[in-house]
């Protein structure tokens, strides 16, 4: 048959964000990979094991990402320009997938929602050490943290509601224009 389980889920992807995933079904998946739903179930068990695939994989992939910005061991503010870059990058390349893991968390059992809110904790808890050695270096001033990695991460996700790729701004002007309203508030003058 040659169907894997990567092309379910980049199927599912394409369905559920131009359907929703509630609003798509497993006989649609099936229909659009040309395959019996018979087939489909050889290679997943339910819907909810794909959509838990797809906040898995846009995990991962965020975790890589800023695990090897924190490997390159740059001056504290440059890393924390790096990481607002890297979040909107993210976005870009992974416009789909992000979509979904914004506006489909509802639909994760809630075992699911743990583990990906406990993976998004040790995320966010990352870039508040970048700041809190920001801090400690006198790079950025003292302020309260989580607030701030709260306004990175979401000025940077909430790009899924709002960007278009054929925009009048480019991923690199919104880096920049994010990282500067960021950095006005935090470095130390």
């Amino acid at each position: 048959m040659g169907l894997t389980k990567q092309e379910i889920i980049t199927t599912a992807v394409t369905l559920f964000k131009e359907k929703s995933f509630s609003a798509t079904s497993m006989q649609e998946i099936a229909e659009a990979l040309h395959v019996t739903k018979a087939a489909l179930y050889y290679y997943i068990s339910s819907k909810e094991e794909i959509l838990y695939e797809i906040f898995h994989q846009t995990m991962t992939t965020a975790e890589i990402r800023l695990e090897r910005l924190m490997e390159r061991n740059l001056p504290t503010e440059e890393l924390l320009r790096e990481i607002i870059y890297n979040q909107i990058m993210a976005f870009i390349d992974e416009m789909a997938n992000i979509t979904i893991f914004f506006s489909e968390t509802v639909h994760l059992p809630p075992e699911h929602q743990k583990s990906i809110n406990d993976r998004r904790k040790r995320y966010q808890d990352t870039i508040a050490g970048v700041l809190q050695k920001g801090i400690e270096n006198d790079t950025f001033r003292k302020i309260d943290i989580n607030p701030i990695v709260y306004g990175i991460v979401g000025m940077c996700n909430w790009l899924y509601h709002w960007y278009k790729l054929d925009g009048r701004l480019k991923p690199e002007e919104i880096a920049d224009l994010y990282a500067d309203m960021i950095f006005n508030g935090i470095i130390k003058k």
